[in-house]
């Protein structure tokens, strides 16, 4: 984000980033917990696919929250700087 340090930058991006993960993960989430809890006829198929996408769906949200914005400030170091914000660039409530 242009004139803020890497740190700040990586902050904010992963809290504006928090709601459509959480949203998206919440979704498909309670779409797919009866399928994976279910042990019916022909549930046999279905469940571990299913077990496998909420898990993978809990693996990804924690990792673009908490990971990726970790690695990012990481590899980028003191000596990458920002941008400085443009002079005509106002940022939207």
């Amino acid at each position: 984000m242009r004139g803020h340090s890497v740190i700040d930058a990586a902050i904010e991006g992963a809290v504006l980033r928090l709601r459509p993960i959480m949203m998206t993960t919440l979704v498909a989430t309670l779409g797919l917990l009866p399928a994976a809890m279910l042990r019916a006829i022909g549930s046999d198929s279905q469940r571990p696919f299913a077990i496998v996408i909420v898990g993978g769906l809990m693996v990804a949200m924690l990792m673009n929250i908490f990971l990726l914005p970790t690695l990012y400030v990481w590899v980028a170091g003191d000596q990458d700087v920002l941008p400085t914000p443009e002079a005509d660039f106002e940022e939207s409530a």
